[in-house]
């Protein structure tokens, strides 16, 4: 029982011996263990390094040690012998960086060989105010178009700012818009406004941004100029092309300018230029933005129409245009068997062909302007009718004495009868048609129809009606009064003179 009291005794007696620790023959000590500052700020840490041990020590190093991020540690090391008591004063710095407000517990560090010693310090990092304005807007714009500028204010801060911002917008001068509002901002973040401007007016602006946080004031300006080129254009119909050409007040073409032609959209190339080809007659409506004024014009595109009659070997053509009206200096040509000739339209539109040349039979016509849609026809010619000379009878001298006694001729006339009334029968039929039945002719081309009628030669026309079953859109009539009715074309001229001539122009739905 005494052996089992003795071994527990002995067991027992460590638990109650004091520990024993090896000391560090360092010890450092911060001569400031409170500081404070804002990001971008370095702190300057002082301390001492005492030698608690009985050997000299060198190139101790020393270094401050926390948040991985948030700040820049530095370190170093001091080289000279320090002597048993003895003691060496010397600084680390801490730079704060874009670190949240707070307070932070950092440690300093002295190491040599296996020995070291640490202390703490404690850095306040305070809210610091920072933020950026900027406008982003072109120097010039052309009138006509909208204008937007985009303010942007962007925190610098290391936490939330709370602040009072705003803006002016000035034309010439004078005030268009002010605005102010307050807001907060995150670390890092910005604030985005569009300030749009629609089709503004020729002349300079500024606009005035601004903010106040915490008392801390900013501001920028912004400036820009709206102008208007002096642009002329012209427009007009050639050799079967509208052309639009837009040119600046020094006369060189101006591209990229936009517009319709009939609702179809365009813009002129690098020449200015925009070539729209046409094979109809009608009015074509030009709509062009000259930088933000907006111009209406009409082009008028006419068309030829031919008519014609054969007086004997001579083809008489006559050219007209949509409306009626004689066109002259037109080029006819007439190409027929023979070959091909040319004759140009006088002050009446008329033009004459020598059927000589073309020969008989089927003659192509053509009249060509490089201000007109051309127009072509074919017509059939026969030669002239030749009258057939009548024959005589002599008698034979009975004799030298006897006088010759011319005989009366017979009163058969044979074929020669048959062929001269039947001439008559035509030549009447047609004088008739000609001089005393109105004439009408109708053409169509594409969507649009066209119907001529002439009054007769020698007599006036009085309540002419022309009515025709067409899905139609629109009507004209160089005379009289034309409508659309229940999908028909009805046509009424009270009176037209002898020879007078009217045409109605159709356009097919």
């Amino acid at each position: 029982m005494k052996l089992r009291a003795l071994i527990l005794v002995l067991l027992m007696i460590p638990v109650f011996l004091p520990s024993a620790s090896a000391q560090s023959p360092l010890a450092i000590i911060p001569l400031n263990d409170n500081f404070s500052g804002v990001p971008g700020d370095v702190i300057v840490i002082p301390f001492r390094l005492i030698n608690l041990g009985n050997e000299t020590i060198s190139n101790v190093t020393v270094y401050v040690t926390g948040p991985t991020e948030g700040f820049l540690y530095q370190s170093k090391v001091i080289r000279d012998p320090i002597g048993p008591n003895e003691t060496v004063q010397d600084t680390l710095s801490v730079k704060i960086l874009n670190i949240d407000p707070g307070k932070y517990i950092l440690t300093i560090v002295a190491r040599v060989g296996s020995s070291y010693s640490e202390a703490q310090v404690t850095i306040t990092v305070k809210t610091f105010v920072d933020y950026a304005l900027r406008i982003d807007v072109d120097d010039e714009y052309l009138y006509g178009n909208n204008v937007t500028a985009l303010l942007r204010i962007t925190s610098q801060a290391n936490g939330v700012i709370i602040g009072r911002i705003g803006y002016s917008f000035y034309y010439d001068g004078t005030l268009l818009k002010s605005f102010s509002t307050v807001i907060y901002l995150r670390p890092g973040e910005s604030w985005l406004q569009n300030l749009t401007l629609t089709t503004p007016k020729v002349g300079n602006y500024m606009i005035y941004f601004w903010g106040n946080f915490s008392g801390r004031f900013k501001s920028t300006t912004a400036t820009f100029r709206v102008y208007q080129r002096n642009l002329k254009y012209e427009a007009y119909f050639r050799d079967g092309v509208i052309y639009v050409q837009v040119y600046d007040e020094n006369g060189n073409g101006v591209p990229d300018i936009s517009g319709k032609i009939n609702e179809i959209p365009f813009k002129t190339d690098d020449d200015g230029t925009v070539a729209y080809l046409v094979n109809q007659p009608g009015t074509y409506k030009i709509v062009l933005n000259l930088d933000g004024r907006i111009i209406t014009t009409f082009v008028e595109v006419k068309k030829l129409f031919l008519s014609y009659s054969q007086e004997n070997d001579t083809l008489l053509v006559k050219v007209v245009d949509s409306t009626g009206v004689p066109v002259p200096n037109i080029t006819v040509t007439a190409s027929g068997p023979l070959g091909k000739t040319y004759a140009v339209t006088d002050s009446s539109g008329l033009a004459t062909v020598d059927l000589k040349k073309t020969g008989y039979g089927t003659i192509m016509l053509k009249a060509e302007s490089s201000r007109y849609v051309g127009a072509e026809a074919s017509v059939k010619v026969v030669p002239p009718i030749t009258p057939t000379p009548t024959p005589t009878t002599t008698t034979p001298e009975s004799n030298a004495s006897t006088s010759t006694v011319p005989q009366e001729p017979q009163k058969g006339y044979g074929p020669l009868g048959v062929i001269l009334i039947i001439a008559g029968i035509l030549f009447a039929g047609t004088s008739y048609a000609a001089f005393f039945m109105p004439l009408t002719q109708e053409e169509v081309l594409d969507r649009y129809y066209f119907v001529k009628v002439k009054a007769p030669r020698l007599r006036g026309m009085d309540n002419f009606r022309f009515e025709k079953a067409v899905s139609a859109i629109d009507v004209r009539a160089t005379k009289g009064t034309a409508k659309v009715e229940d999908n028909r074309v009805i046509w009424e001229i009270e009176h037209l003179e002898p020879g007078e001539e009217a045409y109605l122009q159709v356009i097919l739905g």
